[in-house]
């Protein structure tokens, strides 16, 4: 064979080499659909992706050898990335509801959480009675499971109208508006409520507990969700609990 043969020859193999490579690392490369405007579970400071449940994806990907690509989105562009298939999981503090579940598949649950109404110190508004709070606007994430329960449960008992709702891309939005007095209540996970009071004078006026779960979203029919399962499930409730605590401080 002769030499200009040979260096053609090597080449293409090389080229090929190099495609297959990438190929290959771009096939196994897990899509991430965030919405990191909920500390202390998903967050960004000093343009660094932070929280509870990066932790926790970080070690799946390590025990299995995984890599990740993170891209941010609003709370609705994050659950439609996933729904859509753009995305191979989501993560930042979303509820496990029935109307999700007809759409994407969760993990097992991995937290308990609380649903706060908030209010600046400054305004003391104590909600002692459900009737109370039709007085108020209420501002909260447009896609968040908020607007099932006040359709489902509010609704119907008179309570509240979700029409009555100022909706919102994020939860930087909706504490802003609270805080210049243009909302009157904000609702907000109980993690968000921990963290938010530590940087504005904020109050609980009233918490709803016992009936709401965090879970990882897959989309429909993602074998990825039942590795993750797995995954908890090696991981054990004592240190499961250790990183909640360590975030939820």
């Amino acid at each position: 064979m002769k030499k200009s043969t040979l260096l053609i020859v090597l080449l293409v193999v090389f080229s090929l080499g190099i495609c297959g490579c990438s190929k290959k690392e771009e096939a196994s490369m897990i899509k991430v659909a965030v919405c990191p405007t909920s500390p202390p579970n998903m967050f960004e400071e000093n343009g660094k992706y932070q929280g509870l449940d990066l932790e926790l994806f970080e070690g799946f990907c390590k025990a299995r050898g995984l890599q990740y690509k993170i891209t941010s989105y609003d709370w609705q562009g994050m659950l439609g990335a996933v729904i859509g298939k753009q995305a191979d999981v989501a993560f930042s503090a979303i509820s496990i509801t029935d109307k999700r579940k007809e759409v994407m598949d969760f993990s097992k649950p991995y937290m308990d959480n609380t649903w706060n109404l908030v209010s600046l110190k400054s305004r003391n508004i104590v909600i002692k009675d459900l009737s109370e709070i039709k007085k108020y606007s209420i501002g909260y994430p447009r896609g968040m499971a908020y607007s099932g329960f006040i359709k489902d449960k509010w609704e119907p008992q008179g309570v509240y109208k979700l029409s009555n709702v100022k909706l919102y891309p994020t939860y930087n939005e909706v504490l802003a508006d609270l805080k210049n007095g243009k909302l009157d209540l904000a609702f907000v996970e109980g993690g968000v409520s921990m963290v938010y009071k530590k940087k504005m004078d904020l109050q609980d006026s009233y918490v709803l507990t016992g009936f709401d779960v965090f879970g990882f979203a897959f989309p429909k029919g993602s074998p990825l969700r039942a590795d993750f399962d797995r995954y908890l499930t090696e991981l054990g409730p004592d240190k499961l609990k250790a990183i909640i605590d360590k975030w939820m401080k």
